[in-house]
């Protein structure tokens, strides 16, 4: 994979650093966070606003932004439309709109040229494949090229409701790292429980969230059984949710 037929734009340099900022912080937050387990724990707030404020966010993103307003599988009443949209916004992955235009653009070049974060880019090798699973994992968001959104989610573009959550990206983000560490201080009355909240259910609950989605980018493309005949490499890897896949891999056959 050496040429990139499809539509892209360059990045803005702000862009750009808040990608570094929201996908690295929440990941030295991940690897902080062994240190700081076993040296006192997590509270049960700490525990129930994660597994909250991660299901609402995965959610946004697997029913949301993926099944929803990438795949247009189901319909929507406005409200839950823009609720969706708003959770996914959530969990720190961009813009809905541009998630969607990244996603179509990966279906419609899946594992070929132009496939916005396939791991086969580099080759068959042993070393070209663990090249490629880091690339399609997180290396492809640092090359500030952006699919466009005119060319993949034009629909999206069109709707005001979509175009007025992108605009909420800003707010959406800080309330996401800022409402657990409000609600883990009112909780426990102290500024050690509003940062353990902010730091277990913000910063490594995102993180959380991100590698797994990402996942599916990278390690689903390479491991993993293949049930049905398909012009790409997606696998079926039961970790990351086995009916899932399947239903994935069923629709791409039928196509």
């Amino acid at each position: 994979m050496t040429s990139n037929p499809a539509p892209v734009v360059r990045q803005t340099q702000g862009g750009a650093i808040a990608i570094w900022i929201f996908v690295v912080t929440p990941f030295l937050a991940l690897i902080a966070s062994v240190p700081v387990f076993w040296g006192w724990g997590l509270n049960v707030a700490d525990v129930v606003m994660f597994a909250v404020f991660y299901a609402v966010c995965g959610l946004g993103v697997t029913v949301g932004f993926h099944r929803y307003l990438t795949h247009g599988s189901f319909k929507a009443k406005r409200g839950l439309r823009i609720a969706l949209a708003m959770a996914g916004t959530m969990a720190i992955e961009g813009t809905p709109t541009q998630w969607a235009a990244n996603h179509r653009r990966h279906h419609a070049f899946s594992d070929r040229d132009g496939d916005p974060h396939s791991p086969w880019r580099y080759g068959t090798s042993p070393a070209a494949v663990f090249k490629g699973l880091c690339y399609a994992h997180v290396g492809w968001m640092f090359r500030r090229e952006l699919s466009s959104k005119e060319r993949f989610a034009p629909d999206l573009l069109a709707d005001p409701d979509i175009r007025m959550v992108d605009r909420l990206l800003a707010p959406l983000t800080a309330f996401s790292l800022l409402a657990p560490m409000l609600i883990g201080g009112l909780v426990s009355g102290t500024w050690a429980g509003a940062l353990s909240g902010f730091f277990w259910a913000g910063l490594v609950r995102v993180a959380v969230l991100h590698h797994v989605t990402w996942s599916v980018n990278s390690i689903c493309h390479v491991l993993g059984d293949r049930p049905f005949r398909t012009r790409d490499r997606a696998g079926n890897f039961w970790p990351l949710g086995r009916a899932v896949v399947r239903r994935e891999l069923a629709q791409l056959a039928s196509r």
